[in-house]
């Protein structure tokens, strides 16, 4: 059955009957003077009393009985429990209530957008869940707009495998919508018992894969996919529920608070943390593969002891694979789970149904077309990786710059070299280096507006690389200043320490930054056989280097 919460264990899990007029009275407006602001003054006062007095006034009878000062008075409601003493207001029980056709019977969740109760329809005779606005009266206008499009959105669905909605309406200031009613535990509670087996597991996310692309065909995006809005009814099959935070044709995004990151971090994508763009139906399929990995493991891909830590997990870190966690796991089952789970969107399934058509290849023994969860796979996704692309997605610019000003001077050095009478001569290196490191400075320092110190928890490592790299280097020029050692052993060295840059910085931005490396710790080996051309060399993979930096951000930045 749904279940988000506990339900309430106190008095207002009571039924409100006929025996219950007494409280009622106390807590419902007294005879007031009939002047509107004297009106208007004496409400306020009255349930200020009331409160003052420990009882538990309800809006909605204050609202019902002066309907000309309805929307002074849910102002009034909200700022006195949102903005002052108390944090978030009590709904009153409805429990006994009659609400349109429906009689309420127990409370089953709460959540933030609204209170599922099991309610009996009368005519139909039959059981519903009845949802309705967690605010209740107190709910502003955003607030009824979102939970009326989370109803308008499901009702648009039609398919086994999506729970159904019934009916739409207001009552007494509540807004509440009735769907199927489903007797039985959320995907979640077979996630922490560890209950399923392998083959049961890819039924059931085949089935949630099928229902979450019959959603994207109408042009809706779930968002929030996770265990717990997932049940499973009698007969063993799975439901999608909760559309609250669904994206829709409409172009509405249903948010459930203003400014927070949509869906649960445990199982949103990497673009869906992140906010930088908006969230589509690629995001349910890293959902769908996150959903996979706990039935498979038991735990969600990303855990912490807060959101902003888990947030943090999902931007950086890569979960252990299933098999690492349960030896035991299908290799093909964790092979689809891992590319449903690729950072890049592009990279994942195109569509939630082909998750489902790889999960039924692998109930009928087929081969999957989810590819390899090996060594080699796992170090190309590792090239591909970004974590920090948002910091440096704009400096495509000063990286061609850089990689031009670099090749110029080095391509200087090596025609002053041909015009020196002695090798180690060193007007034929050192102004052209000073040049170049002018130069870089000035690009850096109009890149970055001015400011040379690193500015954000991505940009620190980075600098401290290159930092290190060029102290290195200044102390190692000096050294063979000093003790009149051959110009190209200077190169040489320079290529080595580059190499080892690029391979450092890998680690930290992008993975294809390794390779680069690579290239460089080559043209070392390279300049041990062909000295004369050095500065030729070196300079040609600083070119290279700084141009593939370049088209790599640039390609974000248009992305």
């Amino acid at each position: 059955m749904w279940r988000m919460e506990k339900p309430p264990q106190n008095q207002r899990s009571m039924p409100v009957t006929s025996n219950d007029s007494d409280e009622i009275s106390a807590n419902s407006p007294q005879h007031l003077p009939e002047d509107d602001q004297q009106v208007l003054e004496a409400v306020m006062a009255d349930y200020l009393e009331k409160l003052d007095a420990g009882n538990n006034p309800d809006p909605a009878a204050y609202l019902e009985a002066h309907p000309q000062h309805a929307n002074e008075l849910a102002t009034f409601f909200r700022n006195h429990h949102w903005l002052g003493g108390n944090s978030t207001p009590d709904t009153p029980s409805l429990l006994g209530a009659q609400i349109g056709p429906y009689q309420i019977e127990r409370e089953i969740a709460r959540g933030g957008m609204g209170i599922v109760y099991q309610a009996h329809q009368e005519g139909l005779d039959r059981r519903v869940a009845l949802k309705l606005i967690s605010g209740g009266v107190l709910a502003g206008k955003e607030e009824r707009s979102r939970f009326r499009l989370e109803a308008e959105a499901a009702a648009r669905l039609d398919h086994p495998g999506i729970i159904s909605i019934f009916d739409i309406g207001s009552w007494r200031g509540y807004e509440y919508f009735s769907m199927a009613f489903i007797d039985g535990p959320t995907l979640q509670a077979h996630v922490d018992a560890r209950d399923l087996s392998y083959e049961h597991i890819a039924n059931l996310l085949r089935d949630i894969a099928d229902a979450v692309h019959y959603a994207h065909r109408a042009g809706i995006v779930h968002r929030d996919l996770k265990p717990d809005n997932i049940l499973i009814n009698s007969d063993g099959y799975p439901l999608v529920a909760d559309f609250g935070l669904a994206k829709t044709p409409r172009g509405g995004s249903i948010l459930t608070q203003t400014g927070q990151v949509l869906g649960t971090p445990h199982y949103m994508s990497p673009e869906q943390a992140s906010g930088g763009r908006d969230s589509d139906a690629s995001s349910d399929v890293y959902s769908l593969g996150a959903i996979l990995y706990a039935m498979l493991t038991g735990q969600p891909p990303h855990e912490g002891d807060t959101a902003a830590q888990i947030l943090r997990s999902l931007a950086e870190d890569e979960p252990p694979t299933p098999r690492q966690i349960r030896k035991d796991v299908p290799a093909d089952l964790e092979n689809i789970c891992l590319r449903a789970m690729r950072p890049e969107p592009t990279a994942r399934y195109e569509t939630a149904e082909d998750i489902a058509l790889d999960l039924e290849r692998y109930l009928s023994g087929e081969p999957t077309q989810a590819g390899s969860s090996g060594l080699l796979d796992r170090m190309a996704r590792e090239f591909r990786r970004d974590q920090h692309q948002t910091y440096f997605k704009n400096w495509d610019r000063a990286l061609e710059n850089i990689g031009f000003i670099v090749f110029l001077a080095h391509l200087l050095m090596y025609g002053l070299q041909w015009l020196s009478n002695t090798p180690s001569d060193w007007l034929a290196y050192w102004p052209a280096r000073g040049l170049m490191m002018c130069a870089i400075f000035v690009v850096i320092y109009r890149a970055r507006e001015g400011v040379m110190l690193p500015s954000s928890m991505a940009e620190r490592p980075v600098w401290s690389i290159w930092i290190a790299y060029l102290v290195t280097l200044a102390v190692l020029n000096l050294i063979s200043v000093v003790s009149h050692s051959e110009q190209h052993n200077v190169f040489q060295t320079a290529a080595g320490l580059s190499g080892f840059a690029f391979i450092a910085m890998s680690g930290h931005i992008w993975g294809g930054a390794a390779p680069l490396g690579l290239g460089f710790l080559a043209v070392a080996v390279a300049i041990a056989f062909a000295p004369s051309i050095s500065p030729l060399l070196l300079g040609t993979m600083w070119l290279i280097s700084m141009l593939t930096l370049a088209r790599h951000y640039r390609i974000k930045s248009a992305n």
